[in-house]
């Protein structure tokens, strides 16, 4: 009992974690644009903080080599350099004049007019002074530049340690964040979840306590109609006949619900299994459910073995076979395969949709709600084949029939 409800706690906590991660990728996702806007701003602040004083560094080197305009840009640059300690480039659209810069700039075109250029302040801007602006000089070659005009790009200062600062407060407060907002969420999915694992538990405990009133009741009738049987007392008689039906149907539900509910109490040990056997010992059990409705067995049957748990392969065949016999149609037929290592069960019923075909090994899942059953009979057969590596398919076409095949 523990068992199953280890089980049903694992899928309680595997919605949880479903929504859990809908919820927070969303939230990550805000989450990431708010702090990128706020690392953006705080950007834009250090920038703004350090661009005062490098705007008054332009404007005295504009001042500079205007006042030395009979003097080569280079060599007036030069001299601005050592008496200011100044790092800066002064250039046009086709040559640099001169670069002291400790930052390597190559294409100076993609250098925007303000930013941070490896870990420094970078002012970029017009070499002009109260809209005057400077171009040409005293040889022909700076002449050439009349029409381009000249731009000055300014080094500032280091801010490696101020913007590294800067990320780790954005990433921490951004982890701080998700993590806050990931512990509420998770408490308030335990919240929301809680009523509903309240009432699986009430359900799986009605079920379990439920399997285990119906074995006695069953057990003695099961033992009074092998007893009729035995004595040859209403053999031939139709009540007697739907009596012994109905008794087999309760006691395949019985077993199925007990199988989904206590499979831990049910032995494990494994012996080499004749499945020819097993078969023919099944299908003579169903043989007043294939009577009842007129249907016409067909089997090629040859000798495969497997080592495996007895109950839980025949518990496998009877569902196969129990699911060709209710859904199957009036004087319909059942072919039955069994060769090495193969095994099908094939019906001429009612179908599944196409569509459907991919949801038949869940738990609880009905597609025919004409007939009767839990929705676990295939859920049974599926868990078993992947406890003995039994590879299994399904093909069916609505109104014609369906055919499950195992392979291992």
């Amino acid at each position: 009992m523990k068992e199953a409800e280890d089980i049903d706690m694992s899928e309680a906590k595997k919605v949880i974690k479903q929504i859990l991660f809908i919820y927070l990728t969303t939230t990550g996702v805000f989450l990431g644009f708010f702090f990128n806007i706020w690392y953006e701003k705080l950007y834009e602040e250090l920038i703004n903080s350090k661009i005062i004083s490098l705007k008054e560094k332009h404007r005295n080197i504009v001042i500079s080599i205007s006042n030395a305009r009979f003097t080569p840009i280079k060599e007036s640059a030069e001299n601005i350099a050592k008496i200011s300690n100044l790092h800066f480039m002064i250039f046009d659209k086709s040559k640099i004049y001169f670069s002291n810069l400790e930052v390597n700039i190559t294409k100076t075109t993609k250098i925007k007019n303000i930013q941070i250029y490896d870990n420094y302040v970078i002012l970029k801007s017009n070499m002009s002074l109260n809209d005057y602006f400077i171009s040409s000089f005293k040889n022909q070659e700076n002449q050439e530049n009349k029409k381009s005009g000249l731009y000055v790009l300014i080094q500032g200062d280091y801010v490696y340690e101020e913007l590294l600062l800067m990320r780790v407060k954005v990433l921490f407060s951004a982890f701080f964040a998700f993590l806050l907002l990931a512990l509420i969420s998770y408490f308030l999915v335990k919240i929301s979840l809680k009523p509903l694992e309240n009432k699986i538990k009430v359900l799986n405990r009605f079920i379990k306590d439920s399997t285990h009133e119906i074995n006695t009741p069953l057990s003695v009738i099961l033992m009074s109609v092998e007893q009729l049987k035995k004595k040859d007392i209403l053999a031939d008689n139709k009540q007697f006949s739907r009596i012994t039906l109905a008794a087999k149907t309760l006691s395949n539900l019985y077993s199925d619900l007990v199988f989904f509910n206590f499979s831990h109490t049910i032995s494990q040990d494994k012996e080499k299994i004749n499945i020819k056997d097993l078969v023919i010992e099944r299908l003579e059990y169903f043989k007043p459910f294939i009577k009842q409705k007129d249907i016409k067995v067909q089997t090629n049957l040859e000798n495969s073995f497997i080592i495996a748990n007895k109950y839980r392969i025949s518990k496998m065949i009877d569902n196969l076979l129990s699911n060709a016999i209710k859904y199957n149609k009036k004087e319909g037929f059942i072919n039955v395969i069994l060769k090495e290592n193969f095994f099908s069960v094939e019906d001429e019923g009612c179908g599944i949709e196409e569509k459907n075909l991919k949801d038949i090994f869940q738990e609880y899942t009905r597609f025919n709600k004409d007939q009767g059953g839990f929705g676990i009979g295939l859920s049974l057969v599926n868990q078993i084949c992947k406890e003995y590596n039994i590879k299994i398919s399904c093909t069916s076409k609505i109104n014609q029939g369906s055919k499950f095949a195992l392979k291992w």
